[in-house]
């Protein structure tokens, strides 16, 4: 199943949006795997991560 999964990231004084979509079979396995991609890939903790919205995705 696909997930849309959106908020936003802290970085140093401003902010940054994000979306991504992610193939998970629960919506908190796709919480769970997009603060793994961020942290892995962009060394991102997940205190400065807030997740706002997470949606099924049609595709």
């Amino acid at each position: 199943m696909k997930w849309n999964v959106s908020g936003k990231i802290k970085l140093g004084r401003g902010e940054r949006k994000f979306s991504k979509v992610l193939d998970a079979e629960t919506e908190n396995a796709a919480r769970e795997k997009a603060y793994a991609l961020f942290g892995s890939n962009n060394g991102v903790k997940r205190s400065r991560m807030e997740i706002e919205r997470v949606e099924k995705s049609g595709g």
